[in-house]
């Protein structure tokens, strides 16, 4: 499985998104999975942009993504809020800064044994 960081997905939703990421996304379709935590980051986005008129086409495209992988939907669970204190203290130690976000949408990655797409 391959997981979405909140770029690609935020890419899709321009009004000309970049056809390389288009094309990435079609030819590995089957194999990609999207956290919940990308969903949360988007939906803060559009929140933080009202009442501009883009949040609502903003809008309909996360509720297009949510309604295609509906299946493929994954959340931060006890093992991976584990993994996220893990991937973010390893991270510390070694003087790299990661955000939250970006280490729960790891750590959803790691427990279910899949590969992160940014």
């Amino acid at each position: 499985m391959i997981f979405l960081d909140t770029n690609i997905v935020s890419e899709t939703l321009r009004k000309s998104p970049n056809e390389a990421v288009i094309a990435w996304l079609v030819r590995h379709d089957a194999e990609l999975a999207l956290p919940t935590v990308t969903i949360a980051e988007i939906a803060f986005g559009i929140q933080k942009i009202r009442p501009d008129q883009r949040a609502e086409r903003l809008e309909q495209g996360l509720s297009d993504w949510r309604r295609r992988f509906a299946g493929r939907i994954f959340g931060l669970t006890e093992e991976a809020a584990l993994a996220y204190g893990d991937i973010l203290g390893s991270a510390a130690r070694q003087g790299r800064g990661m955000s939250a976000p970006d280490g729960m949408i790891a750590a959803i990655a790691r427990v279910n044994g899949g590969r992160l797409a940014t």
